[in-house]
């Protein structure tokens, strides 16, 4: 809100002046997409301090993991850090309760709201363009090695376009490296990634997942086989193929890799 425009808004009653402000604070950022770019998968020497160290075989100490800090934050979008004092207190008190930061851009004086991939609640999106990097990337940082120590990813979920299954694509290929993937949502209104580059500071567009009422099969592991979810919905007929094909041939992987939870699904998402 712009107070120059208006002008009575200074005369109101203090605590209905902060309610103003604080309706005006942007939503929690929640089911947030995060766009998967190359460079992620970075190796290190482990120590003695770490868990996995190996204090027999030293070349197994040569880790080789995801860093998915790497990944560009998002900007949430905080209007009101520029109005006033009175609203830029009210921002960075909501700032503070929420799993945002303050970052700036390089000139160390403009502040921007930045949200960091959380892999315990956020969702990796890999586009077309970029899947034969995620799945090829961890091959290529322990090409050459006889020993190696790979990580899994510390994210369970991860997200495609639909388009995507129109190719001989399939999901078993990520088992070796993914195996801790619980699950994949199918995005049909995909949108390509939109960084934004402010005085330095590189961050993606604001992507939710809105909506996960869509058609989902789910890995029976008594049965060793996929099922439909019940409550999916079983008119949307053109999804429920596309989830079907992306199944397709994952049932010896899962039995492999002894994985008792796997899902795939259809959401839409939704830029804020």
């Amino acid at each position: 809100m712009d107070t120059a425009i208006f002008a009575l808004f200074p005369n109101l009653p203090p605590e209905l002046r902060n309610q103003i402000w604080r309706d005006a604070l942007p939503d929690k950022v929640s089911q947030a997409l995060y766009f998967y770019k190359r460079g992620c998968w970075q190796s290190r020497r482990l120590t003695e301090d770490d868990e996995d160290y190996n204090h027999i075989n030293d070349q197994l100490n040569m880790c080789h993991e995801f860093r998915h800090d790497l990944l560009e934050p998002i900007k949430v979008e905080m209007p009101l850090l520029f109005v006033n004092s009175e609203a830029r207190g009210i921002a960075l008190a909501w700032v503070q309760g929420q799993d945002v930061q303050i970052g700036f851009c390089k000139d160390g004086q403009t502040p921007i709201v930045i949200r960091p991939f959380d892999p315990a609640q956020d969702t990796l999106y890999i586009s077309l363009d970029a899947w034969d990097n995620f799945s090829n990337e961890p091959c290529d940082v322990v090409f050459g090695s006889e020993y190696y120590n790979c990580v899994p990813p510390a994210f369970t979920r991860i997200a495609v376009p639909e388009p995507f299954f129109q190719y001989d694509i399939s999901l078993s290929d990520l088992f070796h490296f993914y195996y801790n993937l619980e699950k994949v949502f199918i995005i049909p209104n995909a949108q390509a990634n939109t960084l934004s580059e402010e005085k330095g500071l590189k961050m993606q567009q604001r992507w939710e997942i809105q909506s996960t009422q869509g058609p989902m099969l789910f890995w029976n592991n008594d049965h060793e086989c996929f099922e439909w979810k019940d409550s999916a919905d079983t008119s949307d007929n053109t999804m429920r193929t596309v989830i079907k094909k992306a199944c397709d041939g994952l049932d010896k992987e899962l039995v492999f890799f002894e994985m008792k939870s796997f899902q795939v699904q259809a959401a839409f998402a939704i830029g804020k």
